[in-house]
């Protein structure tokens, strides 16, 4: 009994802890009429678009880890303790069907950083559009091309997830991020106005600190034997800050089914177990914005301190991020050095600014990680490596994670 005190009073500490942190960045947000990421980018009929589609890429492209313990317990009246029920799971992003256990707590921290690096193939550092001039006003407004237009976005976040066992078949768990991100652009453009020649540059940069969006996740363990399956629930709650893309802005209720296969022994002291995971995530604001969501993965452990986990995962839109053409703009094909004007009025051609596509993206990741018994079947240790496998949409090159977890 008095281990078991032990460990609820650490619970009581960490939950402290995390309600002042969180409280903390309550405080320290910026007021409400500062400048948010979005003001950066302007609201342009050029900028806005790409501000709309930067809303919903960046939040989504943080990765959100999984609430699966590394072991499941159940309690032992003869002992008076939580004996361990399962060899040691390393899957970070793949939910597995079992659950924690009656009456069992877990404590989950991590950290990862995201540093946007691409959008559809292309470098965010060196984004230009320079083949055909864009006319300012239309028709007849100045013209102009852009030498470049980087984008820089780095976010650092501090994901905490408390999960409770309610029943021996049904866990809860409640998931907050912290994030602090910078956000910033470097733009130089070039007019083609005789009474303003040369190059015009512009490079706000700005950062934000908050909380994203909550998650509240719950989980029912079927009865029967393998393939192992279980349902999920999840509910997306819009409370990051949408304008400083902390946040898409959106409620979303995700319904899931998670399976296992049974262990299987390729060595005396190494198994392999695979894992499926299938759902949709509804958008409560506008169905047309839902995307299905798949994984499949496998868990190679050495011993009983050690597993490997590789995944694939995969996020498939329903429709358009943004509706058709919403990133072109008018161009012209010929032109009056001498006045900076388009010749030949109503020739005027479009073009996607940028070269930027505006169609249904697709998002395939790998995801490698390894998760560490560090202490008595109780501190767990792990590290995670998230890739992109297809250069759709706005990507990171590398999402890295780490962190802990401990159960009691």
């Amino acid at each position: 009994m008095l281990k078991r005190r032990t460990y609820l009073f650490a619970a009581a500490r960490v939950c402290i802890l995390g309600a002042m942190f969180g409280l903390g960045a309550l405080v320290v947000a910026p007021p409400a009429d500062a400048r948010s990421f979005a003001d950066i980018l302007g609201s342009t009929p050029i900028t806005r678009p790409l501000a709309d589609a930067l809303t919903q890429s960046i939040a989504r492209s943080i990765p959100v880890p999984s609430v699966s313990p590394a072991y499941t317990y159940s309690y032992n009246p003869e002992t008076d303790t939580y004996e361990r029920q399962t060899a040691l799971q390393g899957q970070l992003f793949l939910e597995r069907p079992d659950v924690l256990g009656a009456k069992v707590w877990n404590v989950n921290v991590s950290y990862q950083w995201v540093k946007l690096d691409t959008v559809d193939g292309k470098d965010l550092g060196s984004l230009s559009d320079t083949r055909l001039p864009i006319v300012d006003h239309p028709p007849s407004g100045p013209l102009f091309i852009v030498n470049r237009f980087a984008i820089d976005f780095v976010a650092h976040e501090v994901v905490g997830t408390l999960t409770y066992g309610l029943r021996d078949d049904l866990d809860v768990s409640i998931t907050v991020p912290l994030i602090y991100s910078r956000f910033g652009l470097d733009v130089v453009t070039r007019r083609f106005d005789p009474d303003f020649p040369g190059l015009d540059r512009h490079s706000p940069h700005d950062s934000a600190f908050g909380v994203g969006d909550v998650f509240l996740r719950a989980k029912y363990l079927f009865r029967g034997d393998y393939p192992r399956l279980a349902a999920g629930l999840v509910l997306r709650l819009p409370a990051g800050d949408e304008e400083n893309f902390l946040g898409t802005g959106d409620t979303e209720v995700t319904p899931l089914l998670y399976a296992s296969t049974p262990p299987v022994f390729v060595a005396s002291r190494v198994r392999l177990q695979g894992y499926v995971n299938a759902g949709v995530g509804l958008n409560a604001s506008d169905v047309a914005d839902s995307e299905g969501l798949w994984g499949v993965g496998i868990d190679c452990q050495v011993a009983d301190r050690f597993t490997l986990a590789v995944a694939a995962l995969g996020r498939q839109l329903f429709e358009r991020q943004s509706p058709p053409g919403v990133f072109d703009l008018p161009r012209c094909p010929r032109r009056d050095a001498s006045q900076g004007r388009c010749l030949g009025e109503g020739e005027e051609v479009t073009a996607p600014f940028l070269g930027l596509h505006d169609g249904r993206p697709d998002f395939f990741d790998l995801s490698v990680g390894v998760r560490v018994n560090l202490w008595r079947d109780r501190l767990m240790g792990f590290a995670n490596a998230l890739l992109p496998l297809n250069d759709d949409g706005f990507r990171a090159d590398v999402i890295p994670l780490v962190g802990i977890e401990m159960s009691f």
